[in-house]
């Protein structure tokens, strides 16, 4: 950097850096909205037809599952992808051989867990248990692609991979569709689960086609197991955070209002995916930004005003018309879940920004902070929860505590932020956002009464969305820059293309 500035290189480098994020972002973005839109009218339908008893059983059954995807996952294909030299036919079929018994192994396993679920769960009936050693099915089919995936990510060949996770979407929500309309209840989510596995590993092997050797070498296994057990850590608190909701609801109160709680938080967490893109794109950005710190508090501000727009808009929709978006979209029997849904959805407008704040922070290489807060979230979620689950034995009290949780860790990240980038003001821009998703939520709750069919309640959620964006642009002048930004590229593009 010159006594005037940076230099013309450097200006040049960050500028081109900034553009292929953006384009990132836009090619995410468009994959993204075409896997929701099969994802959110799938979801729709499978929720008319499956009780809240079948989302019970099937969300017990994934946590059961997930404990042994937590032992399968050793962390051998992160190690693979994150060294140096080129892996060879000894590193991969140590691998795959490694990985095929470790399926084995852990099917044999869900077997003789059989016996044990029904005590844990009561509402569990036994023919309902042996659903388990079927579902592990997909875990030995996803051992099976580790290789190719690996390779596939190694290469940065990323858009095959976007296409076998699109096509695992459409093979398991048409194969969840036609089971359940057959009356197949839990056991469709089950058996969807196993196809979507079995022909995404299929697929896998044949776009990355790829034969193993008889060979397997330990001194190789035992390495990449170090580095793997370490990079696993923040997995392990992962898995004891999540756990926390079957075993206290779904043991405690039962498969229906583990069904209830589920449908809840997936349906307030629905904007989670906008912003598991930003942060995607942004990870990569702002690492390479870490030593400008100018650059990287403007990029940061940009990242969390760019998350906020989703889930200020969906808080300010699900608590003005949650009952009737319930009730007309999902039926009358997903009622229950109102209540919870009015938690989430304000939880998750405040936790977002741990999410993308905890890019910021990884970024920087601090990923021992990050370790230590999501260790203080699993205690924070496990005591509130207990607490309130203890007192109001509902699926209302269970989230109760669960929404402590979601606000705690956001003020810790945000206290890290302020000492690592002080520059940084990533809570400037969220005042427009915040009053418009209240306006929207007041003019809802007005609204409800008139909103009686799907015709009535499509035409209230496209004002709700304007009246939001007039808000928000009309309130805060950091999403005025925003949206003033991208009129001019979009008219800047069409300019180009006419030309």
């Amino acid at each position: 950097m010159s006594a005037d500035g940076p230099s013309v290189n450097s200006v040049a480098s960050d500028a081109a850096l900034k553009r292929r994020a953006r384009l990132g972002l836009i090619a995410l973005s468009v994959r993204s909205a075409l896997q929701n839109v099969v994802v959110l009218v799938a979801n729709v339908y499978l929720a008319r037809v499956l009780s809240p008893g079948d989302y019970g059983v099937f969300g017990i059954l994934q946590f059961a599952l997930s404990l042994f995807k937590l032992i399968g996952d050793t962390g051998l294909g992160s190690a693979l992808v994150q060294q140096q030299r080129t892996p060879d036919d000894r590193d991969l079929s140590s691998i795959w051989w490694f990985q095929l018994g470790l399926g084995a192994l852990l099917v044999v396993c869900s077997c003789a867990l059989v016996p044990v679920l029904p005590l844990i769960w009561p509402t569990i009936t036994p023919g309902l248990a042996w659903l388990l050693p079927g579902l592990s099915l997909s875990l030995l089919f996803t051992m099976l692609r580790v290789v190719p995936f690996l390779m596939l990510e190694r290469e940065v060949n990323f858009g095959w991979v976007g296409m076998l996770e699109f096509l695992g979407t459409l093979v398991f929500y048409g194969t969840a569709a036609a089971l359940a309309a057959s009356g197949a209840g839990a056991a469709a989510l089950v058996w969807a689960t196993v196809g979507q596995s079995a022909l995404v590993s299929i697929a896998a092997n044949l776009v990355q086609p790829w034969r193993p050797k008889l060979i397997f070498d330990r001194a190789r296994i035992r390495g990449m197991l170090k580095f793997g057990f370490a990079f696993q850590g923040n997995n392990v608190v992962g898995f004891i955070n999540a756990a926390v909701t079957p075993l206290l609801v779904g043991a405690r109160l039962g498969k229906d209002a583990m069904g209830i709680v589920n449908f809840a938080q997936s349906t307030a967490l629905f904007p989670a995916v906008l912003v598991t893109i930003v942060r995607r794109v942004y990870f990569p950005l702002l690492s390479r930004l870490q030593h400008d710190s100018n650059a990287f508090a403007r990029e940061l501000n940009r990242a969390v005003l760019l998350c906020g727009i989703p889930a200020f808009l969906f808080a300010g929709l699900f608590c003005g018309g949650a009952p009737k978006i319930v009730a007309i979209i999902y039926s009358e029997k997903w009622m229950p879940s109102v209540g919870p849904l009015y938690l989430y959805s304000i939880g998750f407008a405040i936790l977002f920004y741990s999410w993308i704040a905890s890019a910021a922070i990884e970024a920087k290489g601090l990923t021992s902070r990050i370790f230590r807060i999501a260790v203080i979230s699993t205690l924070t979620n496990w005591c509130a929860s207990s607490l309130t689950t203890w007192l109001w034995p509902t699926p209302f009290g269970f989230a109760m505590g669960y929404f402590v949780h979601m606000v705690a860790p956001p003020i810790v990240v945000y206290l890290t932020v302020r000492e690592i980038v002080p520059e940084a003001k990533p809570l400037a821009g969220l005042g427009g956002l915040v009053g418009g998703a209240v306006l929207i939520a007041v003019l809802g709750r007005f609204a409800l009464p008139w909103v009686r069919g799907p015709i009535s309640l499509t035409v209230w959620i496209i004002v709700a969305i304007l009246v939001f964006a007039v808000a928000a642009i009309g309130l805060d002048q950091h999403v005025r820059e925003l949206a003033k930004e991208t009129w001019q590229k979009r008219r800047s593009r069409q300019a180009t293309r006419l030309e």
